[in-house]
């Protein structure tokens, strides 16, 4: 009897050490992978997308919507368009990759055209976030501003702090 319960601690042993080190395989893929991926943000509305790789380096693309690939994360604002006159409360519509998400938030911020921050709040995933396809979001900004144009700033969210997980995703707007 003891030698079967041997046998059967040392299969499970076994058994648990195949699957840990197989779930930690998994995770370093994930990790190379998302590293020599850069965010990309296409939005329907305005053929010019502006993507973030950290707080200093700010590259403007022109990428034509048949670009974007499932390769590439894009992030898509339905309302407000590009460039349009917005008041408060204003309601953000879009989409942006699961990834982008956590806890089902991604924040979202008004900026001046100055860079200063207006109203800074957050976006909430209108169906399953916990996927690598897009996933529609709404958020309702009220704010008061005596700036006559900025930025809507839609970002990944990023708890982890590290700035190679940095990515957002900003259109123009005029107030």
């Amino acid at each position: 009897m003891k030698k079967e319960q041997f046998l059967l601690i040392i299969v499970a042993i076994i058994l648990v050490s195949a699957v840990s080190l197989r779930v930690l395989q998994l995770f370093d893929k994930k990790e190379i992978k998302d590293e020599n991926l850069t965010p990309i943000a296409v939005s329907e509305q305005a053929p010019v997308v502006s993507t973030t790789t950290d707080d200093t380096n700010m590259v403007d693309i022109v990428i034509p919507e048949q670009v974007a690939t499932s390769a590439m994360p894009a992030v898509s604002i339905f309302q407000p368009l590009a460039a349009t006159v917005i008041s408060s409360p204003l309601e953000v519509l879009g989409q942006a990759p699961g990834n982008w998400f956590f806890e089902a938030t991604l924040p979202v911020k008004l900026l001046a055209a100055d860079g200063e921050i207006i109203v800074a709040h957050y976006a909430e995933a209108q169906s399953d976030w916990m996927t690598e396809d897009l996933v529609p979001f709404k958020a309702t900004l009220e704010f008061t501003t005596t700036a006559t144009s900025g930025y809507l700033v839609i970002s990944k969210d990023n708890p982890s702090g590290l700035p190679s997980n940095d990515a957002s995703f900003q259109i123009p707007v005029n107030f």
